[in-house]
């Protein structure tokens, strides 16, 4: 769960509790709510929650499984946040959601008509932890737990209800849960923790990981557009690859990559007009394609009349979608979509330009290679403004060259390879990155290598 903010005491909570420290009353807390609301940095302060009433977009309310008295005045209320029913395995809700705000509710004992919020929290950044639907093949859980303040613990209650699960009223299936939620939270931690560190240690491969998974799909590409399709990302992490096959053709023979997962997410929501992206993952091979090929067959880093952005009209972009893409399997061509992405663009009528003089939205369809700041997170050759755009450092570059180098052909020896981004400064020269991992520079019709990267969205 992502990390949310202290939680604060309703004006509401705080009026039952002064009923509850004068006698008046006994504490009932009735169910945990969540909710998908954003909140601005005004709303987030102790004297706009202290006012709320209800969480800004209620989507689940859930019943509190345990209730443990941590002192005379805090009490932790235990709940399991679920996307299907415990009891009959039916989904909970149609769509999901990111559980942004959380709330605790309470009322007198023996008095229903007196629910209110009781004490409010909301996530410390946004969007926070998602929630996905229940499609028969994702069931979710969250074990939450939310400390609140009461004036005597002695003097409060929970109400449990039949639909819950049986954590207070069987100890040793709660202790078999939180025995498997532990060890699959610290699984998750050293995931996180590799993740963060970029992978330093090789990933995972998804086709044994989730050989089991994958069998309810054709092919592992269906089950990579399903999980896309059903906004479900649970346990796939950053350097995760997926084999792929690439078939013999001229002086390539067959060769099989390592597909690695490059980034999650990472451009999700931008976009131009009605071309929002979507949850996405995009894939970088481990190594390059055995094959050098040239950015240009001349020494020319400008686009053209037909194509501004100098990669779409290079010759490494049309070698890449004509020549090595046709060599792909079906079960992977029928999962790429576009990379749709503000390219920086050189062109203008009768001159030949030094550098970007400006930017567009584009397509990346097919195959491509990524621009210079989505590997080193700045332009170091490439035009400072425009050609930086609106890339963003893929996570799998971070912090390590590790995955920097690459490999001419699967495993090959260390090889210089190709960036979609031209040199700033110039008319003859294109940006790829050296057989040391650092970012470098060469002429538009040398011959350097380039992975293969390619995007998979929801449909």
């Amino acid at each position: 769960m992502n990390n949310f903010d202290a939680a604060v005491v309703t004006n509401a909570g705080a009026a039952l509790l002064a009923r509850q420290q004068v006698g008046g009353c006994v504490l009932e807390f009735t169910k945990i709510s969540v909710g998908s609301g954003e909140y601005t940095a005004q709303e987030k302060t102790n004297t706009a929650l202290q006012a709320r009433t209800a969480l800004k977009n209620q989507k689940y309310s859930y019943n509190i499984n345990s209730k443990k008295l941590e002192s005379s005045k805090v009490v932790k209320l235990s709940a399991i946040l679920a996307n299907r029913d415990p009891q009959s395995g039916e989904a909970l809700f149609k769509e999901g959601f990111n559980i942004n705000e959380m709330g605790v509710f309470c009322r007198e004992q023996g008095h229903p008509e007196t629910e209110i919020l009781y004490s409010v929290a909301v996530a410390a950044s946004f969007p926070g932890e998602y929630m996905p639907a229940y499609t028969g093949v994702n069931p979710a859980e969250i074990l939450q737990d939310y400390f609140v303040s009461v004036a005597n613990s002695a003097n409060v209650t929970v109400q449990f209800t039949q639909a819950t699960y049986a954590l207070a009223e069987d100890v040793d299936e709660q202790a078999q849960r939180m025995a498997a939620f532990e060890a699959v939270y610290e699984q998750t931690i050293k995931q996180v923790i590799s993740s963060l560190n970029k992978m330093y240690l090789p990933g995972r491969d998804l086709t044994v990981v989730f050989a089991d998974e994958i069998s309810n799909h054709s092919d592992e590409w269906a089950w990579i557009q399903a999980r896309l399709d059903h906004h479900d990302l649970s346990g796939l992490m950053v350097g995760d690859y997926i084999p792929i096959v690439v078939a013999a053709g001229g002086d390539a023979p067959v060769q099989v990559h390592k597909a690695e997962i490059a980034g999650i997410n990472t451009y999700r929501r931008t976009g131009d007009g009605v071309n929002e992206v979507g949850y996405h993952i995009d894939w970088i091979t481990r190594d390059c394609y055995s094959v050098p090929v040239k950015w240009n067959t001349e020494n020319n880093n400008n686009g053209n009349s037909s194509n501004a952005q100098p990669f779409l009209a290079s010759n490494l972009k049309n070698w890449l979608d004509t020549v090595v893409y046709p060599r792909l399997e079906t079960k992977l061509k029928n999962v790429i979509k576009p990379k749709r992405v503000l390219a920086p663009t050189r062109y203008q009528s009768g001159t030949t330009l030094t550098d970007d003089n400006s930017w567009a939205w584009s397509s990346l369809d097919k195959l491509w290679v990524p621009f210079e700041s989505e590997v080193f997170d700045t332009p170091v050759w490439s035009t400072k403004g425009f050609g930086y755009g609106q890339a963003v450092q893929y996570p799998i570059f971070a912090n390590s060259y590790e995955h920097r180098m690459k490999g001419a052909g699967p495993d090959g020896g260390r090889a210089p390879w190709w960036l979609a981004s031209a040199y700033s400064g110039g008319t003859t020269l294109a940006v790829g990155v050296s057989n040391h991992g650092n970012s470098g520079n060469g002429g538009a019709s040398s011959e350097l290598f380039a992975p293969l990267c390619f995007r998979t969205m929801e449909a």
